[in-house]
């Protein structure tokens, strides 16, 4: 019996990412299959469109209010379920990041004796704490992987200080830059129209664009951060301040309930696919984020961030200076934004790669991991 690929995804990040070594594995004819583990079902479901996209098999692994320790054990059950009900030959399993997702999908792997590819591999931010759990489910990815996709040269770095053979180890790029130049070649951007209409209208270089979700940043952090927002909306009057909403009600129901939601230069609008979110990015005069993925996006249109964390696995906006680490200190977050207002940022390089990292992955795993 042929040997199949298998894809495991269950996050819109992780499809973003992995959506251009997809359309590479098409192109090179090679024969897998997609999981969706369903992990962030909502907001997952649009971008499948986006890419025109179908999962094979979806699981179920979501409950309200679950733990981490449960949602890891109805992965780890429901996806061996799977695989031993479809009765394929696989022989490799390919995930992308360092959801629970990608940290199950490289167990499975382990534990069925299956190769394992991990797409951006070797990020580490060296505090268990931050992000949580994100920073021990990629060390444990790391474990079980094969063959590590290392998305820059400081990434392969960190592999190999923790012993990984460099033999398995290719510096390849960030797949993101790839799926953002699919979709600015598409020209989705220009036609794309903003499903909350007040966004339809914004000027270029006025917007502030302001994402955030982690679980640490919850709490008196994300009262902090909305603290600052409202003086740096207030400082800067004569731009718009878009908040975009996550689902989670531990962020979702404080941000709604917030002095924002009263302050005339501030959108709080709805979670935005992917299309209309690189749209409001390429708007933006500069943005604030605990978003690992925006970080990396982010120098493809030359934007200054001010990051809300106090440690990142993706130093190297940090060290190329277009990039400022916050964490949730209010006057760290302010004097950040007067910065980013004034910051004039030129990219020659960009840190994660010119667009052809699934190309340079696709042909790694063909010659390495894909047998006739």
């Amino acid at each position: 019996m042929k040997k199949i690929t298998c894809i495991i995804v269950g996050t819109r990040p992780e499809l973003i990412k992995v959506a251009p070594i997809i359309f590479e594995l098409k192109k090179n004819k090679i024969e897998f299959i997609i999981i969706n583990t369903a992990q962030h079902k909502e907001l997952l479901a649009p971008y499948w469109d986006i890419f025109k996209l179908k999962a094979d098999y979806e699981l179920d692994v979501m409950k309200p209010n679950q733990s981490l320790a449960t949602l890891t054990a109805s992965v780890i059950n429901q996806l061996q379920n799977l695989l031993d009900a479809i009765n394929k030959n696989i022989g490799l399993i390919v995930a992308q990041g360092d959801t629970t997702t990608v940290m199950v999908a490289s167990m499975i792997a382990f534990y069925n004796k299956i190769k394992f590819a991990h797409i951006e591999a070797g990020l580490r931010s060296f505090d268990f704490e931050n992000p949580f759990p994100e920073e021990y489910n990629r060390r444990v990815a790391s474990i079980c992987t094969k063959f590590h996709f290392a998305p820059t040269k400081l990434s392969a770095s960190n592999l190999l200080k923790e012993g990984i053979n460099k033999k398995y180890i290719y510096v390849t790029g960030n797949t993101v830059v790839d799926s953002l130049q699919f979709i600015v070649k598409s020209n989705s951007l220009i036609k794309r129209k903003f499903a909350d209409a007040r966004l339809n209208n914004l000027e270029n270089d006025k917007v502030v664009l302001i994402t955030c979700h982690r679980r640490e940043n919850q709490g008196k952090g994300l009262q902090n951060i909305i603290e600052a927002v409202l003086k740096i909306a207030n400082k800067f009057n004569n731009y718009k301040f878009v908040w975009v909403l996550h689902p989670n009600p531990n962020v979702k129901t404080i941000v709604l309930q917030s002095k924002l939601s009263q302050t005339s230069n501030c959108i709080i609008t709805s979670p935005l696919d992917y299309i209309e979110l690189i749209k409001l990015m390429r708007y933006s005069k500069f943005i604030i984020t605990d978003s690992g993925g925006i970080q990396e996006e982010a120098p493809s249109f030359c934007k200054p961030i001010v990051v809300l964390r106090e440690t990142t696995e993706r130093p190297e906006g940090v060290e190329l200076g277009m990039a400022k680490l916050c964490g949730t200190n209010i006057n760290k977050i302010y004097k950040a934004a007067l910065w980013a207002n004034e910051y004039k940022f030129s990219l020659k390089n960009n840190p994660y790669g010119n667009g052809n990292a699934s190309q340079k992955i696709v042909a790694i795993l063909k010659k390495e991991a894909i047998k006739k």
